[in-house]
């Protein structure tokens, strides 16, 4: 099989198949389009298998792996498919997030230069207002001291290069209890002395994690998913979520600064 520019692993479990329609739904609306799917299934339910089945059939570029229930995440199986896929790049997306159009191009053009790339997100609430992700924190290329704060991306902000990943010790492993997956990964990338990471400050996510996993129920994530799939499938909807979402940014900020001591916003 011929090589690719990127793969996209997306991770799911349980009945989550109602959601996979929009999630790769969004990879296929990429403006770069020369992409693998996998599908890393973490125990699946039928539904979600038969779901999965349909996407197949209509895009031979999605496989799926099915594996039994893991004891934390799956992220074992993870390394196996990545051992199986022909990208050069390597990609990630939350069955529950959505990818805006642009995020594959954007993170393959930065990873010419750079190993791993972290970019941020769109945090979509559940009234549907909208606010650009400020914990991230940091942007520019990296050193290892920086990027180890923590201050990268989630799993569907990531994007690193297939070469860097076989450098790694391990690759996806089993997580501790109580350390979150992607960033007990992450680690691996920030600890080692050839990889030169890159973060960015462009949103190219829609976020919808409110709460412990799994957050709403998958209907009503649905519900979600399916709205704003809608918008983003337009440029026009694309730039209308942005400046949605940078009114927000601009909002916390004027609040934050009113909250302060009047002292300190005295003019000089």
């Amino acid at each position: 099989m011929r090589p690719c520019k990127a793969t996209v692993i997306i991770p799911t479990t349980g009945d989550r198949g109602p959601l996979l329609r929009y999630s790769v739904g969004s990879i296929r609306n990429q403006t770069e389009q020369d992409f693998e799917v996998h599908i890393v299934g973490d125990g699946v339910s039928d539904a979600t298998r038969q779901a999965i089945s349909r996407l197949q059939k209509e895009d031979p570029r999605i496989f799926f792996h099915d594996f039994p229930k893991h004891e934390r995440r799956g992220e074992p199986y993870r390394h196996q498919v990545i051992q199986k896929t022909r990208g050069k790049n390597i990609f990630y997306l939350c069955d529950r997030d959505l990818m805006l159009p642009h995020h594959i191009e954007f993170i393959s053009q930065l990873l010419e230069a750079f190993d791993f790339v972290s970019t941020t997100f769109i945090d979509v609430k559940r009234d549907r207002s909208l606010d650009i992700n400020q914990w991230v924190g940091y942007f520019g290329p990296g050193s290892q001291v920086e990027l180890l704060k923590r201050r990268v991306g989630s799993l569907s902000c990531i994007g690193h290069s297939r070469a860097m990943y076989d450098r790694l010790k391990f690759g996806w492993r089993t997580t501790p209890v109580g350390m979150p997956t992607d960033l007990y990964m992450w680690d691996q990338f920030m600890v080692h002395p050839a990889c030169k990471p890159f973060s960015a400050a462009r949103p190219t996510i829609l976020y919808f994690q409110r709460g412990a996993y799994p957050g709403p129920p998958v209907e009503e994530r649905a519900e979600e998913l399916a709205f704003w799939s809608n918008v983003i499938s337009s440029p026009q909807g694309v730039d209308q979520i942005f400046w949605a979402a940078f009114a927000g940014l601009l909002l916390d900020r004027i609040n934050l600064r009113s909250s302060l001591d009047p002292q300190t916003q005295r003019r000089k």
